[in-house]
């Protein structure tokens, strides 16, 4: 049995969908009760993966981890040692984390807490002979929501929209690359991949590509950051704080990284952006 944390996620949903539709049985965890609907998983459990004894629950629920950290906890980084140092105790017998590419970012609060997990994880296994797998997604292509933007004919965004600062990946790529990591923990204990499905891309380039596809106008938008957290009633203040960091530095650098990687992993060509777009709209 194999645990989804964050499952009720775009990222936890789609880890989900990967796993369920290659026949696995999934135990699925959210503090979100919509984690129950999520079709074909075996059983769900909700609650609070920060409670202590919550953990030991799911823990005794399965015995693989696919482990993704909760969006911009602040607690990130000691909620998935304690994951971690309980897989150990209970023998489970593979613990995949879902991080983020380039941890070693100090200027993004997420990457940072995520460095310190896989740490954590590392340090662990090579004391605890715990088998693992870390698994380093760039930019989701959720973050371009299509259905929102055919609606609206606008994709805000809080860095600029006319440089070509971020590279993306497409969600299901990465589960494809989760359920060949699962169905083979030797063959991938103690290895990390960075996963990165395009080369960088400008907000504008990926509406450009969007109007391509769909015969429409929409145009890209830069909204200020505090603007774009208070039109989205993010008051949480970790949230915050970490989507104000995501913004600096997307602005001044953006993110990057080399698509190879997923390639050899899918043993095809990454999805691109316009395919994407494609499915997510089934045109």
């Amino acid at each position: 049995m194999i645990l989804v944390t964050a499952a009720a996620g775009h990222a936890g949903s789609a880890m989900v969908k990967g796993l369920v539709d290659k026949g696995y049985d999934v135990v699925a965890t959210d503090i979100d009760p919509k984690v129950k609907d999520l079709p074909g998983i075996k059983k769900a459990l909700v609650g609070n993966i920060d409670d202590l004894e919550f953990q030991k629950k799911l823990i005794a629920s399965c015995d693989q981890i696919v482990y993704i950290p909760p969006v911009y906890n602040a607690q990130d980084d000691m909620v998935g040692n304690s994951m971690i140092d309980l897989a150990v105790q209970a023998k489970i017998k593979q613990f995949v984390l879902i991080s983020v590419i380039h941890p070693i970012l100090t200027t993004l609060l997420q990457h940072t807490t995520k460095r310190k997990i896989e740490e954590h994880l590392i340090y662990t296994s090579m004391n605890e002979d715990l088998p693992y797998t870390i698994l380093q997604p760039t930019h989701y292509m959720y973050n371009f929501p299509p259905q929102l933007v055919m609606k609206t004919n606008e994709y805000q965004m809080f860095f600029p929209v006319d440089q070509k600062r971020v590279a993306w990946v497409d969600p299901a790529d990465v589960a494809e690359v989760l359920t060949k990591v699962v169905a083979d923990p030797q063959k991938y204990d103690k290895a990390d991949y960075e996963l990165v499905g395009t080369p960088r891309l400008s907000c504008d380039d990926c509406v450009d590509i969007f109007n391509e596809v769909t015969g429409k106008h929409a145009k890209a938008t830069y909204v200020p950051i505090k603007t774009f957290l208070d039109e989205m009633h993010v008051t949480d203040i970790a949230s915050r704080v970490a989507l104000t960091h995501l913004a600096d530095t997307y602005t001044k650098w953006g993110l990057d990284g080399n698509t190879s990687v997923l390639e050899w992993q899918l043993g095809r060509k990454p999805t691109s952006f316009r395919d994407y777009l494609k499915r997510e709209l089934k045109l």
